[in-house]
Formats: C-alpha cells, sequence, structure tokens
C-alpha cells in the first residue's frame, strides 16, 4: 500500500493536492493500492472526494478511522432534525437561520456551501449573548463534535462522536500568553479496549500513522506530501515501512540565491541530518535533482517523478476552432506567481491585438485579489480581463484558448503547463526554476523568456496572437510533446521506486 500523506483535502486546493488527485487515478488505473492520507478534522470531506472524482476508497482520514466512519453512509440533516422544542421560532434563510425563544436568541443554524438547508453546524448561547456551545455535523448525517466555549469565546475543550452518539476523542485546550486555544491533550477513548493520551495532534498523528502501517500485512510505503505538517511524523513511523519525502516547491526560499542561497529552513534537517532515515527523495524535475544533488551528495537517493501525469486527450481542437485571442493562466495568484506583472504585460499586448482576452484561472488572497481587480481597473481592461476563480473542470478552457502564459518567478513543475500542453495550448512562459526548461521547446511548442523580461515576452505574445499559422504549428507540437509527462512515463518513474 501507498499512503500520500497530507494534512487536508481542501473545496480550493493547492498544487500539492491536485497531484495527489492525478496520483491517485494514476495507482488506480495500474491497480496498485494507494490511498491519500489526510490529518485534520473535516466534516465534508467525502463530499470533497466526490467533487474530484475520487472515492472512499481511496482516502483515510485520521479522525474517520478512529470514528469508524470511513465508509459510512447516512442521510441528510437538517433543521428539522434538531427536535426543537415547539415554542421555539425558526427564522428563513439561505444560508443560516436563528432559533429564538420569545426575545431571546437561543441558537444559529449554519448551512453548508452548495446544499439545501443541510446543517453544517449549530452555535448555542447564554442569555448574555455569549457562544457556549457548536455542534458540528458530518455531511453524511450525524452530529460528529462538541465545542465548548469559556471565558473570551475561546475553546477549552472538544468531543468527538460516532454516529450512535458514543464518543471516541476529548480534546482539551489550554489559553496562551496571547488568549488563543492550545491543544494541551488529547484523549482517544475506548480504541481496542484502552484510553490513550496524546500531549497534541501530531502525536495523535503518529500514533494514526503507525496504525496504519500495522494493519497491513505487506511492506507499505508513506510519502509525506506536505512538508511542514507531515516530514516529522512520517519519520516517526516505527517497524519496516519506506518513508519517502516529495518536495513540492523549491528547496531554497523566493529571494535568495536559488544556486548559493541556504536551504529552506523547513527540509534542512530532512536533506541533511535525517536523510539516511529516507528511502528516497522525490522532486518533479531533473534540474532540481542536479541541484540538489550538489548539495547532500552525489549518492544521495533522490528519484524524479512528474507531479502531474498528463492522460493522453485524444480529440484535437485545431486553432481556428479557438475563441480568437484567447489567452489563460492557470494557478494560484500571487506575488511570486508575478500576477501584477501578467497584468502589466497583458496591457501592453491588448493595445496591439484588440480582440486579445486574458482569463485567470485561480485564487489569491484577498488582499492581493483587491490589488489586481484595482490594476485591471486603472489600465481599463475590465472587458479584457476575467477573474474566473478556482474551477475543478477546465477542459473547456483548455479546449477553448489559444494561448497558455506564465509570469511566475518561482514554481515546481507548474502543473497546468502539463496540462495546457495536453490540450494542445502553446505555452509562453518565464524560464523560472524549475520546470518550464523541460517542457517548453522554443519554436516547437511554445517559447521560454528570460526572466522578467517584459519586452520580450510581450513581442512574442503579440506575434504569436497574428500569425494564426504559426500558433497552430505550436499547437501541434504541444499535443506532440506531452510523452515525456505521459501516464506511461510517469508510472515508469513511480516503478523504479517500487523495484528498489
Amino acid at each position: 500500500m501507498f499512503y500520500f500523506v497530507n494534512q487536508y483535502l481542501l473545496s480550493n486546493n493547492s498544487s500539492i493536492e491536485h497531484a495527489e488527485i492525478k496520483r491517485l487515478n494514476l495507482f488506480k488505473q495500474n491497480k496498485v493500492p494507494a490511498k491519500l492520507v489526510t490529518r485534520d478534522y473535516d466534516n465534508i470531506i467525502h463530499a470533497t472526494l466526490s467533487r474530484f472524482g475520487l472515492t472512499d476508497q481511496q482516502l483515510v482520514n485520521m479522525f474517520d478511522f478512529f470514528a469508524g466512519t470511513t465508509d459510512f453512509q447516512g442521510k441528510k440533516y437538517h433543521v428539522e432534525d434538531l427536535n426543537l422544542p415547539h415554542d421555539y421560532q425558526v427564522s428563513s434563510g439561505r444560508n443560516s437561520k436563528t432559533i429564538m425563544w420569545g426575545s431571546q436568541l437561543i441558537a444559529e443554524t449554519f448551512f453548508i456551501g452548495g446544499t439545501v438547508g443541510q446543517i453544517d453546524h449549530v452555535d448555542y448561547y447564554d442569555a448574555a449573548g455569549n457562544i457556549t456551545l457548536r455542534q458540528r455535523y458530518d455531511i453524511r448525517g450525524f452530529k460528529s463534535v462538541d465545542v465548548f466555549f469559556g471565558q473570551d469565546n475561546q475553546i477549552f475543550y472538544e468531543r468527538y462522536y460516532r454516529p450512535n452518539g458514543e464518543v471516541y476523542l476529548e480534546r482539551h485546550y489550554v489559553q496562551s500568553v496571547q488568549n488563543t486555544p492550545i491543544n494541551s491533550l488529547n484523549v482517544l477513548k475506548n480504541y481496542h479496549g484502552k484510553n490513550y493520551y496524546f500531549n497534541g495532534l501530531d502525536e495523535l498523528f503518529v500514533f494514526f500513522l503507525n496504525e496504519l502501517n500495522n494493519a497491513d500485512k505487506e511492506t507499505t510505503s508513506f510519502i509525506a506530501d506536505r512538508p511542514a505538517t507531515t516530514i516529522q511524523p512520517v519519520l516517526k513511523i516505527q517497524g519496516n515501512a519506506k518513508k519517502y519525502l516529495w518536495i513540492p516547491m523549491n528547496h531554497v526560499n523566493d529571494g535568495q540565491d536559488f544556486f548559493r542561497g541556504p536551504v529552506n529552513q523547513m527540509l534542512l534537517a530532512p536533506l541533511t541530518t535525517q536523510l539516511k532515515q529516507w528511502d528516497g527523495i522525490i522532486v518533479s524535475t531533473q534540474r532540481q535533482k542536479k541541484e540538489l544533488l550538489k548539495r547532500i551528495g552525489k549518492n544521495a537517493p533522490i528519484y524524479v517523478i512528474n507531479a502531474s501525469p498528463a492522460a493522453t486527450v485524444t480529440k484535437h481542437i485545431p486553432i481556428n476552432q479557438r475563441s480568437t485571442g484567447q489567452i489563460i493562466y492557470v494557478g494560484r495568484l500571487g506575488p511570486d506567481k508575478q500576477t501584477d506583472q501578467l497584468i502589466n504585460i497583458f496591457s501592453q499586448i491588448h493595445k496591439k491585438v484588440h480582440g486579445s482576452h486574458l482569463t485567470l484561472y485561480g485564487y489569491g488572497n484577498p488582499q492581493d485579489m483587491e490589488k489586481y481587480h484595482e490594476l485591471v481597473s486603472k489600465e481599463h481592461l475590465e472587458d479584457a480581463v476575467n477573474f474566473a476563480g478556482y474551477q475543478v473542470k477546465l477542459n473547456d478552457a483548455y479546449n477553448d484558448a489559444q494561448l497558455f502564459v506564465d509570469a511566475s518567478r518561482i514554481d515546481n513543475q507548474p502543473l497546468a503547463m502539463v496540462e495546457a500542453l495536453n490540450y494542445g495550448v502553446p505555452v509562453v512562459t518565464y524560464d523560472y526554476l524549475y520546470g518550464p526548461s523541460e517542457l517548453i521547446q522554443n519554436d516547437t511548442n511554445g517559447y521560454l523568456i528570460p526572466l522578467n523580461n517584459q519586452k520580450k515576452f510581450v513581442n512574442q505574445v503579440i506575434n504569436l496572437l497574428k500569425n494564426q499559422e504559426k500558433l497552430q504549428q505550436l499547437s501541434n507540437g504541444a499535443y506532440d510533446s506531452i510523452e515525456p509527462v505521459s501516464d506511461d512515463n510517469t508510472w515508469q518513474q513511480w516503478q523504479k521506486i517500487m523495484n528498489i
């Protein structure tokens, strides 16, 4: 069994989770058992699985595991199921409802987004209006947590339930000097007839990973996918499990010299004093492997595996059947992606190619997004730039685009760039570390632009948009260049690990 260890799976995910989703499907396709492992409590995670085309059998969540609900099937839970007293008054509302007793606020119910009135949680209040209790409900139709609040509305205690109402976990909190709750004790109740005590969530997580390992009769492999929260727990797994570290990022912090700067502090111990504890280090590009070997020794067990295996697209869409002048970017929006620079670049393009249009698929933090919208308004591009938000299915977007652009200054084998090529979309991108140079061949499937050379970037895109024949040539090249990151080639890379 292969376990891909992460902290969570969210409704809006990063490239780490998208890579895991593709990986799970690749393993399923090749009939090798694999599961995504998540640590955090999440009352809607089973709906999230379905949203991304995964099944319950492809996930094991820590809270689900101890609750015994990994494959539980329940019902939808609504306000009517709360069995409220008849003299309580319930308001109407699309996202929430208030529960009153005369003029006194008793509780508020909040619904799960994207559902029709399914309860996410209910907040209860005392006579002074202070929250005292929050009851959270699993999307599968049972109360899963009671959260108790004390002084200053701070959490001090939680109880976690199975569908039959049995408590399986208690979590206690103390207040920090900043008056914020710190989880000080976790009590796993009556687990195989015993109570187990853990000082923090990470201790419980390590116990959980060891239970997964002990439950498998054959050798297991654990891949620490999200370094910040999974490196140390995976290293503490006992027994004969194989342990791998996936590095989904540049190993040198943004802003440092990528060749001589210090290794990211989070990766320093795993790549030095703890290096021998790993069965392998996994990166997505040959270039990053080369740079790491210079730092940690030429005999270090480093494997290159594509982060984004591409299933072959059989239907090829000609350039003249796509929206003329349609440019897209897919990914997170932020300073390291130089989204502001990309908007400025497009502003110059739009002045020369008036029918051009830029659609940005992805999300960023609210402060950054506000700045980007202001920049679009300042450049009078409201009709030419569209912030399309985070979307799961982008097949139609790729099939409609004539060009994919990326002005990032740092990344790690960008998944969206692989997807764009797979759908025959030529790419114009800065030549940053790591990834673009192993995907893009100049004049074949796109163009690599020297980092931050905006003038060359602008001129290249303008020339392409004005030359549909050239775009078609590059589109053909994009379709033809996907083999190195294909499903088949990626599976061969994984087999190198399986056969060691």
